[in-house]
């Protein structure tokens, strides 16, 4: 039996693939799935490194004249960090690395957040993260139900 959580997270991603249908009608709206994809089951590599490292793997350099509109991009960004359910990364961590890695390709300056909060589950103190974008400060299309119990503890790029 799911939980009115787990029942509310599945419809979610139900909606958010519906809304993303008619994105996949284009070929390179496909292609470009396809390679978030990819880039989404390279994440677990690239995270064994040190932060600084690995973030500078993530971080694009330049950026890429091909890309569809922010929105677009957005949603195709989500799709993939919801199809790669095999992942041992969370949603929110795969979600966010995705999107920072292809939005700032677009020229968005986004700023990755990584925050920690404590929880008592079972009477059992325990310790839950989250990662969240922002942009000009303000979390970047992300429901505040989701971040405002978190304290940042890490913000990238640095500054």
């Amino acid at each position: 039996m799911f939980s009115l959580s787990s029942l509310s997270t599945r419809i979610r991603h139900l909606f958010l693939l519906v809304r993303a249908l008619p994105l996949l009608r284009h070929r390179e709206n496909r292609i470009l799935l396809a390679e978030m994809r990819r880039f989404c089951r390279h994440l677990p590599v690239l995270l064994e490194n040190s932060i600084p490292e690995a973030m500078s793997m993530v971080t694009p350099h330049e950026k890429r004249p091909f890309l569809p509109d922010e929105t677009t991009t957005r949603h195709l960004a989500d799709l993939a960090a919801v199809l790669e359910r095999k992942s041992p990364l969370g949603l929110c961590l795969r979600r966010s690395l995705v999107r920072y890695h292809y939005l700032r390709q677009l020229g968005l300056p986004l700023i990755l957040r990584f925050g920690a909060k404590l929880t008592h589950a079972n009477q059992q103190p325990s310790l839950t993260g989250h990662a969240w974008l922002t942009l000009n400060n303000r979390p970047y299309f992300e429901p505040e139900e989701n971040w405002r119990e978190f304290t940042v503890t890490l913000s990238w790029p640095p500054g």
